[in-house]
């Protein structure tokens, strides 16, 4: 239960929210503040459950509206994922559309989540605050999620009840993996790529493994940089028969690879025979540049470069660098 999660691993968080509840003063702006924590996602989740419940204390987490919610299959909740591409203009004018309307569940109440709203243009964020400052009726709420409050428009911050959250903990996430049969590494990479537990993923999900494989071939040619144009070419985009098979497959490559220099950086041990190989052989090529060429190209990806084009780079800068 995402509740006791909460009390245990965040008790400020915890307290926070359930005064409000208890007390039906609940504001109609949060922001989940502090480093990232997948906590913050399952959080904003479960408040947006206990305002659709409205019984002045968390949500239950079992019954079908919970779930519905949780699976953003509840009408009046719209979950943006700032995380895995910008937040566009259309984004906020779905949710404008959609608020203006009748409400479509018996509660009459609606909340929007917005998650890592820095990942947000200027002009996002001030169609943001408009609708903040003349929301469509009272019973709307939104929660936002910032890893970097300090970035974000201070007259957001200023409107928003901040809910801090003080941990970066992913280890309840990598339990919900292992539980579904995960082993430790690949949990420990989904609790990083997908920022929440996914019951719907499946153990053999092909996008994932093949990521995984060519992250671990591409760490691999790092003593032969030469060939890396070959491993894309000839390797990794014929392995899809259409584009958007192989952006599914970039979105979880990126990630994993990001994670993994960042491991290296940190001379991280894990039990994982073949996953220390690849971040020994990491450390040994520069990781703080290689991490500076896939952070740069991880964020042209969130503004939809395209991806082929990020890949001749990448191969360009890394041999360039060795």
């Amino acid at each position: 239960m995402i509740r006791q999660q909460l009390q245990d691993a965040e008790p400020i968080a915890y307290q926070c929210l359930k005064n409000a509840l208890e007390n039906n003063k609940v504001a109609h702006s949060y922001l989940f503040s502090g480093e990232y924590n997948p906590l913050k996602i399952e959080t904003a989740y479960l408040l947006a459950q206990s305002i659709i419940e409205g019984k002045n204390d968390f949500a239950c987490e079992e019954c079908d509206i919970c779930k519905r919610i949780r699976k953003n299959e509840y009408f009046d909740v719209i979950y943006v994922d700032g995380y895995a591409s910008s937040i566009k203009r259309d984004d906020i004018e779905n949710i404008l559309d959609e608020f203006s309307r009748t409400s479509l569940e018996s509660s009459g109440r609606k909340v929007y989540i917005l998650a890592n709203i820095n990942n947000a243009s200027a002009k996002v964020l001030n169609m943001i605050l408009k609708f903040m400052e003349e929301p469509s009726n009272e019973n709307t709420y939104g929660i936002f999620i910032s890893d970097r409050k300090e970035d974000l428009l201070e007259t957001i911050v200023s409107r928003c009840q901040d809910v801090p959250f003080l941990t970066r903990d992913f280890s309840f996430l990598i339990r919900r993996y292992e539980e579904k049969g995960f082993d430790h590494t690949d949990a420990y990479l989904l609790s990083h790529i997908l920022h929440r537990f996914d019951d719907d993923f499946d153990l053999n999900d092909q996008f994932y493994l093949t990521a995984r494989d060519y992250v671990y071939k591409t760490i691999e040619d790092l003593d032969d940089p030469e060939h890396l144009p070959v491993l894309f070419y000839k390797e990794f985009y014929p392995a899809f028969k259409d584009r958007d098979d192989f952006r599914r497959c970039v979105d979880f490559y990126m990630p994993i690879m990001i994670r993994m220099i960042e491991d290296a950086l940190q001379e991280d041990e894990f039990e994982d025979e073949e996953y220390m190989a690849h971040l020994e052989m990491i450390r040994r090529h520069d990781p703080g540049k290689l991490l500076e060429i896939f952070e740069d190209a991880n964020d042209k990806i969130l503004v939809n470069a395209e991806r082929k084009l990020l890949f001749d780079a990448i191969s360009y800068e890394i041999i360039s660098y060795s």
